[in-house]
């Protein structure tokens, strides 16, 4: 007969029980956390990276895109003509203030040298800085060279801005054989980082292909910029072409992030956030489950050991009674005693062994029967003790991995070859087991792998037996076999996920309905962009309010009519929720989504394209006209010149008249006093004599007066001297436009005047253009005038306090309001389209006059007037 079992060993037994139960929800915890809720957050941090990082994409393309649209607009100019090249600078000055995007515009030469550069108002260079700027060259800058040799526009990585102004990004545009260039202001594209990412603790930076940060919210001076490509979770991204989430370090901090590549310019967004705030809530539950367990472990603990104490002595008289009854001495009596539990025990333990033998018969008959069922079944099956052990397999499952009953029987069933292939399927067996040995039933979807090594997806389940009594006493184990049906479901869901990521990530509008109703079902972030809308509006939205009806009707009569899969309309009306009218190109697609006919439609805003057709339509006019004002002063130089001969006849003739004529009148004196009075042509001697001379001498001076108007209409019409360093004479500049345009002054008005400075100090430049500019001036001064008796007054003067030399034309006309006054130098504006003017003076005017460092003032009111003043720097 064995020992009794000792005391202590069962208090001990109950205690390290008592003490599992209470870890074991803590543990159960700990595994959801893990195993279930940290991948759920881990996902969804990915995915809200990931929408960020779109929404700064789209941003990001729309900055990106203007600043090319700008760019390209440059390049489309003849910038190699002669006539731009002149007025490159206030070119590149006017599209430089006017983008949006741009932070410097400048040119290069074929062999890489800087042509010109255009800076925004509030950043202006000296002149100084300009030429240096000039003397830069770009021939080894890869962003020259890559446009150069591809002939389109080329974006750059990172590089040191040409100015000097620390790290910048930039495109390239050909032009004809220069290249147009314009660098992009950072500073805004932070500022929409900073817009998107607002103070949710997220951090966005903007990566080149190379691996070099572009921005971020920090610091944009940074110069070499910073080179994130050693991270790892970078260094894939760059070589992926998909999202990349995961977690890294940054300058000695534990972030997660997600890095994705921007659909239209290719850099590489990274959205990122520090661990602990991403991961908070696994961490604070964990923290409170382990404080709960704690708990309930102390006080397991204390009450097994009060248990234990008084158990522990009744428990040994049981078992020393069970022993004596298992030997077959049942007329042994029991002592009574106090716990109720234990008389139960021990006078079921009397009546249990007569039942045991009985029902020894009936489970050999079940067993039979049980054996005869699961072996011709098709499914797998098997039995399994509460505690996993296999004890029973059918010949479906055994014949599926080739094994003979024996090998499998006794061995715990996650260590069977139905579970060898897969740790993570093995681990959700155990806990399955371990729930269904407390009654509850598990399912799920695994895998197995036969004999020959092919993989069966199965649908798993476990199933608990129980006794009479309800506990648990095996497990059934059943699988079906649904590999067909999981490849079919696979491949729809791939199906599906390509659809939805092609409607996503499409970078043109996509709006998904339904076709009869026309209620909006779905919209990509471009659609929602490009009206404006949030996605929780859209159960709520009709198609028809944000296109036109009509146009929309006209795609569902399309396809209804013609049986077709899809409708175009070249040109629609839409607008978008505030109400704003833009015109579109839609494309309806008709779609069979789950047994529902739906209508996919297409849009693109072609708004803008329509404009710059108008745009370029109307420049085209202008240019003919330019074209017609340069035809013009080729005919004027050319009839100059034919001016030019006949008048230098008149005046070889007339100086040989002149000595015929002294010679004759000497002898017609003679013969006067001869003859007496003679009749000269119904003239006397004495007129003749005083008359001729005269007139000689009249037409001596009206062929220098043609000669003089004849070589100022040359020099008016010769192409504008280069040279800067010769003396100007703002006074000769005054009297030559008078003489250039006496015809017109005689036409305009009778009081023309001039009031010309003395001793003004020297002005360094072109004589022959600061011509130009008066002529023009005094030109508009004279079509402005109402009639006759309004005037026009030239003036100069020296300006002691500003240091420069001052000429001012001051009519009498009509004025001009301050629109027309904001727009007057504007290359092309004119007010007399109709009249012949081509839009050219005043702004080739104004490019002259800067180029001489000096300014073009303006000053009028509609009915009084119009004076203009022109302000030149004396010579240092």
């Amino acid at each position: 007969m064995r020992s009794p079992v000792p005391t202590h060993r069962f208090r001990r037994i109950l205690s390290l029980q008592s003490t599992f139960l209470a870890v074991i929800p803590f543990l159960l915890v700990v595994f959801l956390n893990v195993f279930l809720l940290l991948p759920h957050i881990t996902q969804d941090v990915a995915t809200g990276q990931r929408e960020m990082a779109r929404a700064f994409g789209v941003a990001m393309d729309n900055y990106l895109t203007a600043a090319l649209t700008d760019v390209r607009a440059v390049a489309a100019l003849p910038l190699h003509r002669p006539a731009y090249l002149a007025d490159l600078q206030e070119i590149l000055d006017a599209e430089v203030e006017a983008s949006a995007s741009l932070n410097l515009l400048y040119t290069a030469l074929p062999d890489g040298r800087i042509k010109a550069a255009g800076i925004p108002k509030d950043h202006r260079h000296t002149l100084q800085d300009h030429l240096t700027l000039e003397r830069t060259s770009l021939a080894h800058e890869q962003l020259f060279r890559d446009t150069r040799r591809l002939g389109k526009a080329v974006w750059s990585n990172t590089f040191p801005s040409a100015f000097g102004k620390g790290v910048s990004i930039a495109v390239g545009v050909p032009s004809g054989n220069l290249v147009v260039i314009g660098e992009i202001d950072l500073a805004k594209l932070v500022g929409s980082m900073r817009d998107i990412v607002g103070s949710a603790g997220q951090v966005i930076i903007l990566i080149d292909h190379n691996g070099k940060v572009i921005a971020d919210q920090g610091d944009l001076s940074r110069d070499p910029p910073r080179f994130v490509g050693d991270i790892p979770l970078v260094r894939t991204a760059l070589a992926a072409d998909h999202p990349v989430s995961g977690e890294f370090r940054l300058q000695g901090r534990a972030l997660v992030g997600t890095v994705m590549r921007s659909t239209h310019i290719g850099w590489y967004i990274l959205v990122a956030q520090p661990v602990q705030s991403a991961y908070r809530s696994v961490v604070i539950t964990t923290h409170n489950v382990a404080a709960g367990a704690a708990a309930a472990l102390l006080l397991a603990l204390t009450a097994s050991l009060f248990l234990a104490r008084r158990l522990s002595r009744r428990l040994e008289e049981l078992a020393g009674f069970a022993r004596r009854v298992a030997a077959g001495h049942k007329a042994i009596p029991w002592p009574p005693g106090e716990i109720a539990e234990v008389e139960q025990l021990a006078g079921a333990l009397l009546s249990m062994a007569d039942e045991i033998q009985y029902r020894e018969q009936q489970l050999v008959e079940g067993e039979r029967l049980l054996r005869s069922v699961t072996d011709h079944a098709f499914h797998y099956q098997g039995l399994l003790t509460p505690d996993g052990t296999l004890v029973d397999a059918n010949r479906t499952s055994l014949a599926l991995v080739a094994a003979k009953k024996e090998e499998v029987l006794g061995v715990p069933y996650w260590d069977t070859p139905w579970w060898r292939h897969d740790p993570e399927l093995r681990e959700r067996l155990r806990a399955a087991i371990a729930t269904g040995g407390q009654g509850v039933p598990a399912r799920f979807e695994t895998t197995h792998l036969d004999h020959e090594g092919e993989l069966h997806h199965v649908d798993f389940s476990l199933s608990p037996i129980r006794d009479e009594a309800g506990a648990v006493i095996y497990l059934v184990a059943e699988g079906r076999d649904i590999t067909d049906f999981a490849r079919a479901k696979s491949a729809l869901k791939e199906s599906e996920e390509r659809f939805y990521q092609l409607f996503v990530q499409n970078d043109d509008p996509v709006i998904l309905m339904k076709l009869e109703t026309l209620q909006v079902i779905d919209a990509n972030p471009a659609a929602l962009t490009l009206y404006g809308l949030r996605r929780e509006e859209l159960p709520s939205l009709r198609i028809d309010t944000l296109i036109a009806p009509a146009d929309l009707d006209k795609i569902r009569t399309e396809l209804a009519q013609h049986n077709i899969s899809q409708g175009f309309l070249q040109r629609a009306v839409s607008y978008k929720t505030g109400g704003e009218k833009i015109i579109i190109s839609l494309r309806g697609t008709r779609i069979m989504l789950k047994d529902e006919e739906l209508l996919l439609c297409s849009i693109r805003d072609i708004s803008e394209k329509l404009r710059m057709e108008q745009e370029i339509r109307a420049t085209q006019a202008k240019l003919i006209q330019t074209n017609k004002m340069t035809s013009l002063g080729m005919l004027v130089s050319s009839v100059a010149h034919e001016i030019n001969n006949p008048n230098h006849c008149i005046s070889i003739n007339n100086t040989v008249l002149t000595q015929i004529t002294r010679d004759a009148l000497a002898q017609l004196k003679t013969l006067s006093e001869g003859q007496g009075e003679l009749d000269l042509g119904g003239f006397s001697y004495d007129e003749v004599l005083d008359m001729v001379p005269k007139l000689h001498d009249g037409i001596r001076e009206g062929s220098l007066q043609i000669d003089k108007i004849v070589r100022d209409m040359k020099n008016f019409s010769k192409p504008a001297e280069l040279d800067m360093q010769g003396t100007i004479d703002v006074n000769r500049s005054a009297e030559n436009a008078a003489a250039m345009l006496w015809h017109h002054i005689q036409r305009n008005t009778d009081c023309y005047r001039t009031e010309l400075g003395q001793n003004l100090p020297a002005v360094q430049g072109s004589q022959q253009q600061i011509d130009q500019v008066v002529i023009n001036l005094v030109m508009n001064a004279l079509q402005s005038l109402p009639d006759k008796q309004a005037g026009v007054t030239v003036r100069t003067w020296f300006d002691e306090g500003r240091q420069t030399v001052n000429v001012s034309v001051e009519d009498q006309g009509d004025g001009m309001s301050e629109e027309v006054l904001a727009r007057l130098t504007e290359p092309f504006f004119t007010m007399r389209i109709n009249k012949g003017g081509t839009g050219l003076g005043l702004y080739i005017s104004s490019s002259i006059v800067k180029e001489h460092g000096g300014s073009l003032d303006f000053e009028s009111e509609p009915g009084k007037g119009t004076r203009v003043t022109v302000r030149l720097p004396i010579r240092p």
